[in-house]
């Protein structure tokens, strides 16, 4: 359902949305009274692994695709799919490109085990960057959680920056994603 409302531009736009559900994540969900993993544990690491290793899945999956041009395939992580984003851009070399929106570094992530926090994977991100944020967003805040994320991005990196909250309307997105995948994916081709 998130991918049809968020992705439904793109896609009459003419390009191809794969995702993967994640266990945990609605249409996966865990057995009820499943406690979340403690981020300081081998166990939430072994958990982070088993995500990272679905979505590289996913990837495998799409290169064996005739219609899909595995050379020009980018990620897009919104929300608190961003943190495990910047894990997975970091260690994945098959994106040509990255957007992220409504991301950040949020309180807490010191506490998180070296070998799973966000932050230590950041700066290694080498695919083009496009950061999608809200001025005024209340999950995420623009100068306590995105900036520092953006520092720590290597280049090359953009910042697109719209008067709004946590969720950037269709226009909007559209607005700033559609030239930057254009110049770093390439157009549409129909």
């Amino acid at each position: 359902d998130s991918i049809d409302d968020r992705m439904a531009p793109q896609i009459k736009a003419g390009r191809a949305v794969f995702g993967v559900v994640l266990r945990g994540y609605i249409g996966r969900l865990l057995p009820s009274g499943a406690a979340p993993t403690d981020p300081t544990t081998a166990e939430h690491v072994e958990k982070i692994v088993n995500r990272v290793t679905d979505l590289r899945r996913g990837l495998d999956y799409l290169e064996t695709r005739t219609d899909i041009d595995a050379a020009r395939i980018g990620f897009v992580a919104p929300s608190a799919g961003a943190q495990l984003g910047l894990i997975l851009a970091a260690v994945e070399s098959r994106y040509r490109g990255v957007i992220l929106a409504g991301a950040g570094l949020g309180r807490g992530l010191e506490r998180y085990i070296a070998e799973a926090n966000p932050i230590n994977f950041t700066p290694h991100i080498r695919a083009p960057k496009l950061v999608v944020q809200g001025r005024y967003d209340e999950d995420t805040p623009l100068k306590t959680s995105m900036e520092p994320m953006f520092k720590l991005m290597a280049a090359p990196k953009q910042l697109f920056v719209y008067d709004g909250g946590h969720v950037a309307s269709h226009e909007i997105t559209m607005t700033a994603t559609t030239p930057w995948l254009d110049s770093t994916l390439g157009p549409v081709r129909r």
